[in-house]
């Protein structure tokens, strides 16, 4: 056994001593430049996929909008195919009115936005102003807030904010070659998206028939209604957020301008708050707080303290109208939610996901309701009223989501 063991033995110390002179300087340093280079490889083909990314993105844009579009269109185009016309005349009736809409907006409200946007622009120095003796008179006779100690006054802070403005106004003249450009290729990409829109709101039935084509024939069916059911459910929210969006917009707008009454200057700035307000009431709690600061601001600048916080208490009161009434039944109701689930399914979604909860939480509750009323079609069909008569429950049941118009 010892013999063995030394005879093997010279042949373990051979291996250990191959193993260890594997890899030489030479390889080492080999080793490093490809692995640098692979590195460096990578960097550059990152960045190039970025590039590429976000160049596609900017081309993809338009057409994705012009999809939007087009589903949100395309059940206007079957209502006018159902009474008769064809695809054709009905999409040139649909298109023209969109047209004639983005046209009178661009007469009609555009100039005014513009005119009330350099009428803020002028009137900005005097507000901070104002603003600053305000804050100064505040903190003159409120030395502090419970424990916390405040400033004499808000001069530095004022001055700080009129240098970087000055300093922002100096450097716009060299941004108006920029604000050219940008303004070039929003025409064209507006431009490409009504081009695109108009041709697949031509085309959107054949398009989805070729996607269905695509998929087995006896799975045809069910995605066919699987699909139409939760892309009418998306364009219903999307025509929901809309028109709640527009309501909130007029009714600042109207607030704005009752307000006037009293105070002239806040009626001046009225349509251009009243747009700013409806196009971010979109974005859950983001709009309705920067409507309700903005309110405040400049109420407070037009009629002192008591004024600001009246406008606040109407613009907050408002907020609560649309969060737990008007929303929920719009959009709700669109989609085919109660407007107790609807409720719930936006606090659970803005707890879990943030600001994509928010907004995509009432569509995909109610895609969710969908497949589960294909699933188990008794939760879609209504309650017996001779059941509620006997339960003592006379209120007539909610139309069920999937129930034809």
């Amino acid at each position: 056994m010892s013999q063995l063991e030394t005879a093997t033995a010279p042949a373990t110390s051979e291996i250990v001593t191959l193993k260890k002179s594997a890899f030489t300087p030479r390889d080492w340093i080999r080793g490093g430049f490809f692995a640098a280079v692979g590195v460096a490889l990578l960097g550059v083909g990152i960045l190039i996929a970025w590039k590429l990314g976000t160049a596609i993105l900017a081309i993809v844009t338009p057409f994705v909008i012009a999809l939007i579009l087009a589903l949100l269109l395309d059940p206007l185009v079957d209502r006018l195919q159902r009474r008769g016309l064809s695809r054709a005349i009905g999409v040139t009736l649909i298109f023209g009115s969109l047209l004639l809409l983005l046209i009178g907006i661009g007469i009609i409200v555009i100039p005014a936005l513009i005119a009330q946007a350099s009428q803020l622009s002028h009137d900005g120095p005097s507000y901070v102003e104002k603003g600053q003796a305000f804050a100064n008179e505040f903190l003159a006779s409120h030395r502090t807030i419970g424990t916390i100690q405040l400033p004499e006054n808000v001069q530095e802070l004022f001055s700080q904010f009129s240098a970087r403005a000055s300093q922002f106004v100096q450097g716009s003249a060299g941004r108006v070659a920029g604000l050219l450009l940008v303004s070039f290729t929003m025409i064209i990409e507006t431009f490409v998206t009504l081009i695109a829109t108009f041709y697949l709101l031509m085309d959107i039935d054949r398009l989805r028939a070729r996607l269905y084509y695509f998929a087995p024939e006896r799975a045809r069916g069910p995605i066919a209604q699987y699909a139409g059911d939760i892309g009418a459910v998306f364009s219903n929210y999307l025509r929901g957020l809309m028109i709640v969006c527009a309501l909130y917009g007029a009714s600042t707008i109207i607030i704005f301008y009752s307000l006037g009454f009293v105070h002239a200057e806040m009626r001046r700035y009225a349509l251009l708050l009243g747009v700013a307000a409806g196009l971010l009431f979109a974005v859950p709690y983001v709009g309705t707080i920067a409507t309700a600061v903005v309110a405040g601001v400049v109420a407070l600048v037009a009629g002192g303290p008591q004024f600001g916080a009246v406008a606040v208490v109407i613009i907050i009161i408002l907020n609560q109208v649309y969060d737990h009434i008007i929303t929920p039944r719009v959009i709700g109701g669109g989609v085919g939610l109660h407007p107790v689930i609807t409720v719930f399914a936006l606090v659970l979604g803005g707890e879990l996901f943030g600001l994509a909860g928010l907004l995509l939480s009432v569509p995909l509750a109610a895609s969710l309701q969908v497949i589960l009323f294909r699933l188990f079609p008794k939760l879609n069909s209504p309650t017996p009223e001779s059941f509620l008569q006997e339960h003592g429950a006379s209120t007539p049941p909610t139309k069920p989501a999937l129930e034809e118009a």
